[in-house]
């Protein structure tokens, strides 16, 4: 299989939203030991997602967060994997005591988010799109509540229920039904965009300017890629995929040519 790269597959929209990851770390960037945020995330047991997971371990442990991981095997592909997420989460919520954020492992932390979710009123805070209004279950922020417990539940039972639909779509589908109804069960929270900010994506400039927490690096666009080359001779890499591809080495220039500084 031969794939070509591309030398131009940056666009000045897409230069505008990189926020650089910061080479030195300040306290102000830091968790604190009061902050009381159990960070929670799982990935499949293949090279490609546990590399993952390393670089969001990497960038979490600099600025003094501690991630609980979960290694699964897959579940079928994909889609299956990420349906997954409501069963994991339902079982974490039972586990973990206190608030808790899960994270997908395709991920960098710039600057410590706990502190400000601690204290937020809410079950659970989501982000919704700039551009399209869809939720993105990349981040989510969970109370300790049985309001949260409900939910988790319920979108698990839907998602079982319906295989063949996004998991993310699942859980828009099953806030939105609450939000409408006569006597909302759900207190929700809509997260900015820097706790789920797509190093590319042009509607994130839409908000005022924002403290990007989270940034989402988007290993999708790899496992599409692969499977729309497969068997395929010959093939161009798609630009998202490259920018992706360009994005991680400059990250990861920062977490591992730093720790092996140190």
């Amino acid at each position: 299989m031969i794939k070509l790269g591309r030398e131009y597959a940056w666009r000045a929209k897409n230069r505008k939203v990189v926020v650089p990851l910061a080479r030195v770390v300040t306290d102000e960037m830091k968790a604190s030991a009061d902050d009381a945020v159990t960070v929670v995330a799982y990935h499949t047991d293949d090279e490609f997602y546990t590399h993952e997971a390393k670089r969001m371990c990497a960038s979490a442990e600099r600025l003094g967060i501690r991630v609980k991981t979960t290694a699964i095997s897959s579940q079928g592909g994909w889609e299956a994997n990420t349906s997954f997420k409501a069963a994991y989460l339902l079982r974490e919520r039972d586990i973990v005591s206190g608030p808790m954020l899960y994270v997908d492992v395709d991920a960098v932390f710039h600057v410590s988010p706990l502190k400000y979710l601690a204290s937020l009123d809410c079950d659970i805070a989501v982000y919704y799109d700039l551009g399209d209004g869809h939720l993105v279950s990349a981040t989510l922020f969970f109370q300790d509540t049985e309001a949260a417990r409900h939910l988790l539940a319920e979108w698990n039972r839907q998602c079982i229920a319906h295989p063949e639909i996004w998991d993310q779509e699942v859980l828009q589908s099953v806030i939105a039904a609450d939000q409408a109804s006569d006597n909302p069960r759900y207190k929700v929270f809509h997260l900015p965009v820097g706790f789920c900010w797509i190093f590319d994506r042009a509607d994130n400039l839409r908000a005022p300017k924002q403290q990007v927490y989270i940034e989402q690096l988007q290993a999708a666009r790899v496992v599409h890629e692969n499977l729309r080359t497969s068997g395929k001779l010959f093939s161009i890499r798609k630009s998202k995929v490259q920018r992706r591809m360009d994005r991680i080495r400059e990250i990861e220039d920062v977490l591992f040519q730093q720790k092996s500084d140190d």
